[in-house]
């Protein structure tokens, strides 16, 4: 049995997420053709919307998301912190750095959830809360470079939207050090369960490989040396197919290289996180 549902709700709900999806705006001509009912319903809506701050009308008459979402966005948090600390957790005693997850915040990467490792002499001590601008450090540039991703047609993996010359193929055992880039976007070869590519193998030395057996999906993941703090590093991917949420996983280190393997076990984290929160 179907349950019954409220057609205004409904309506209202609808209404927010067409403003969410667009940059400029919508007027109530526009959002009445997109529903598919009249203007005077429109009006309903917006000003109970308005009344609440989750809508706000420009000087052109405009609706707009209301700065009244972000009251409910942050809280959030809580429930994607929970969900990601399993893996979290293991990747900061499995490396033996200080891991986090980081979500967009307008424009700067915010750090919602942190694991330090037990059992290391020092670490870097990242808080919750911190946050830095999304084009500096591993954290912000790993979103950065999800948004160059998109689903396979057929779903079962993800691919560049187009060659756009940024992924750079690391050397076995060369992931930053001294002189290096302060950034490098690398990619990681996923073994994801299709057929091999042919000639393509998990593990040959130039692709650091998750999973045995089955085809590979190649997905970035970000090194950057000494943006946020001298002397540390940091590794990070992008969350990818989690709707409504735009984030990375990663760890920093107190140390003038990354490690071969870090690169591929942040984007195995980075999967798990997604899979958690879907």
């Amino acid at each position: 049995m179907t349950a019954e549902t409220s057609q205004t709700l409904d309506r209202g709900l609808r209404v927010l997420k067409l403003l969410a999806d667009t940059d400029h705006g919508l007027t109530v001509t526009e959002l009445a053709a997109k529903l598919g009912v009249n203007r005077t319903v429109v009006y309903r809506l917006l000003a109970t919307l308005e009344q609440h701050s989750l809508v706000r009308r420009d000087l052109g008459g405009r609706a707009r998301v209301g700065l009244g979402v972000l009251g409910l966005a942050h809280q959030v948090h809580p429930l994607l912190r929970e969900a990601a600390l399993p893996a979290l957790r293991s990747l900061a005693e499995d490396i033996g750095a200080t891991a986090h997850l980081t979500l967009v915040d307008g424009t700067e990467a915010l750090a919602v959830a942190v694991v330090e490792p037990t059992w290391t002499d020092y670490h870097v001590a990242y808080r919750t809360g911190f946050r830095h601008p999304l084009d500096r450090g591993a954290a912000g540039r790993a979103i950065l470079a999800g948004r160059g991703m998109q689903p396979t047609a057929d779903g079962s993996s993800w691919e560049r939207f187009a060659e756009d010359g940024l992924a750079q193929q690391a050397a076995p055992g060369e992931q930053g050090g001294p002189g290096a880039q302060a950034v490098r976007i690398l990619e990681a070869a996923v073994a994801d369960g299709r057929p091999p590519a042919d000639g393509a193998q998990p593990g040959d030395g130039t692709d650091h490989a998750i999973g045995e057996g089955g085809g590979l999906s190649r997905l970035r993941y970000v090194i950057t040396s000494g943006e946020l703090e001298a002397g540390a590093s940091g590794a990070a991917a992008p969350l990818l197919g989690v709707p409504g949420v735009e984030g990375s996983v990663g760890v920093v280190m107190l140390a003038d290289s990354v490690p071969e393997r870090v690169g591929a076990r942040v984007v195995e984290a980075a999967l798990e996180v997604a899979d958690a929160l879907r």
